[in-house]
């Protein structure tokens, strides 16, 4: 890390009762985030709020995922990094080369917890959702992560650039712009109720909140 607008991500959590956590936060080194990731995180924290409001019970999980690509697409397409018709790219799953892992998975006992695919279930092998820990329907009081993150990966993007079909949705000029901010995820802990879920996660997220602890921090 040598600039100010460099980010950390922690990606950690404690235990209690033998029960675990799971928790990310990302923030800038120096006092603000840059406008390249003050853009990016405004995107990763809109994917993760839109999915905590929508989970609940008898809802699948699988629909929380395509719902934080909904929201990416639509926030990647105002920041001309990516283009064309929002269906195209939902189809296409464009966004699964910038979110390369699932929404999240079940926590319990164990931080990766089991039960993420009941018997006869299968993955499904596409950009992103291949990577889901858990294809099931929600039910109350099981936990889960809820940790939405878009990243730049050279390797990654090196993939979408050879595949005409994905490539015409993407402004590589854009990516180049934003590369350097690296990657952000921004992750909570929820538990399903009977009519939605509540989230056990209390560290600060928003931007203004995170600015103001390191505008301390840094001065």
């Amino acid at each position: 890390l040598d600039s100010s607008d460099d980010l950390i991500l922690v990606d950690a959590g404690g235990s209690l009762r033998c029960y675990a956590s799971d928790i990310t936060r990302s923030w800038p080194l120096g006092a603000t985030f840059s406008p390249e990731c003050r853009d990016i995180y405004a995107v990763v924290l809109d994917m993760q709020k839109s999915v905590i409001a929508a989970c609940g019970p008898g809802k699948q999980w699988e629909d929380m995922h395509m719902l934080s690509n909904r929201v990416a697409a639509q926030g990647l397409i105002k920041l001309g990094i990516l283009r064309g018709s929002l269906n195209d790219i939902l189809e296409k799953h464009v966004v699964g080369y910038f979110m390369p892992h699932g929404i999240g998975h079940l926590i319990g006992i164990d931080t990766h917890d089991v039960g993420g695919y009941p018997k006869g279930i299968e993955r499904i092998n596409v950009p992103g959702l291949r990577y889901l820990r858990a294809r099931r329907e929600m039910l109350p009081r099981m936990a889960f992560t809820v940790e939405p993150g878009l990243y730049f990966v050279d390797a990654i993007l090196a993939d979408a650039r050879a595949k005409p079909e994905i490539a015409e949705h993407i402004d590589f000029d854009a990516v180049a712009r934003y590369r350097k901010v690296g990657g952000i995820r921004i992750e909570d802990n929820i538990v399903i109720t009977e009519s939605g879920c509540d989230n056990l996660t209390s560290c600060p997220k928003e931007i203004a909140e995170i600015e103001q602890i390191r505008q301390v921090a840094y001065n």
